[in-house]
């Protein structure tokens, strides 16, 4: 018996599409049929050699070819309802981070998702690392005292990355995936005060109105805190980490794997393997109609960009406790 081929379309032909579809393209029971951009001619040039057809329209891509599912691989500020009409035409769709940089936005697009029934993935790419998993598997039976994330690094050369009002800036737009690794591992997040730094070290940067700094602190429903430090005044000389407290030792997680200091306090898991990537789950979840494969559906994800745009919200405020009950009622 053949395989089940999913029709694929796109909405977004930029440099996050074109990573999706490099992986998307072995795949087997995968296939891109469609791609929109408001870039005609970047569109064209993506779509040529995938022999799919071309948009600049999405409502009219949506309603004139046969999909099975919808990457949106959109800036934060550009969604709109795309989730929605895709939503009600019964696509599964895989969602690049943040789902949304406005909350009143995505909770429309989750009623519709709900509604609908279809099967969700959001670009949370850390949840399916093998050292991200390990992570998880170590901490389950150890209460956390603490976390701390440093995020530092440079500016995209992308214009909207450089807008508060379209990126939501650094915080929003990258370092939500380490915010949400903290929320998979850790537990639900309560509440989030934050203060920012505003072309301090940037000021002769043209067209930022995003912060070069950003200071985050996070109380969980567990009753423990984090910290968040991200900047995107560091330039090339970026570097990344999360670190957490247990009883008597530090954790530190990095990409490429987990370590334990001092080493003798604890053995760690061993970490898993054959690990499907996050495209490849999406799919085989589709084909196989296990939804237990994805990992970070819209309805979860949801919570993470809601951390992030509260700490936003705090910034503006003057370092304001903002609950997440606030931006996600109910």
């Amino acid at each position: 018996m053949a395989a089940r081929t999913v029709r694929i379309g796109f909405v977004g032909a930029g440099g996050i599409a074109a990573h999706h579809i490099e992986i998307l393209k072995e795949i087997p029971e995968a296939q891109i049929v469609a791609l929109c951009d408001i870039n005609a001619e970047r569109v064209r040039e993506v779509a040529k050699p995938l022999g799919a057809e071309v948009y600049t329209d999405s409502k009219k891509m949506l309603d004139e070819v046969k999909l099975d599912a919808l990457y949106v691989c959109v800036p934060p500020f550009a969604h709109g309802d795309i989730e929605v009409r895709a939503a009600e035409k019964g696509l599964h769709i895989f969602v690049e981070k943040p789902v949304n940089l406005f909350m009143d936005k995505a909770q429309l697009a989750l009623a519709a998702i709900k509604k609908a029934g279809v099967f969700t993935q959001v670009g949370y790419s850390l949840r399916y690392l093998a050292s991200a998993v390990q992570l998880k598997r170590f901490l389950e039976d150890k209460p956390v005292g603490t976390a701390h994330i440093f995020r530092w690094g440079g500016v995209p050369g992308v214009p909207w990355w450089r807008r508060m009002d379209q990126s939501g800036g650094q915080l929003v737009e990258m370092t939500t995936h380490q915010v949400d690794l903290l929320r998979w591992v850790m537990g639900e997040i309560t509440a989030v005060s934050a203060s920012y730094s505003t072309n301090r070290i940037l000021k002769d940067e043209p067209n930022l109105t995003i912060p070069d700094s950003q200071c985050v602190l996070l109380t969980f429903a567990s009753g423990a805190v984090a910290t968040v430090n991200t900047s995107c005044g560091a330039g090339k000389s970026g570097l990344g980490m999360v670190e957490f407290v247990i009883k008597d030792a530090k954790v530190s997680w990095k990409h490429d794997g987990l370590s334990v200091s001092p080493e003798e306090a604890y053995k760690l898991p061993a970490g898993p393997r054959d690990l499907p990537n996050i495209d490849s789950a999406f799919i085989r979840a589709i084909v196989s109609g296990n939804a237990s494969l994805i990992r970070a559906p819209y309805e979860d994800s949801i919570k993470s960009a809601a951390v992030t745009i509260a700490a936003n919200l705090s910034a503006a405020e003057g370092g304001r406790v903002v609950k997440l009950s606030e931006l996600l009622p109910g």
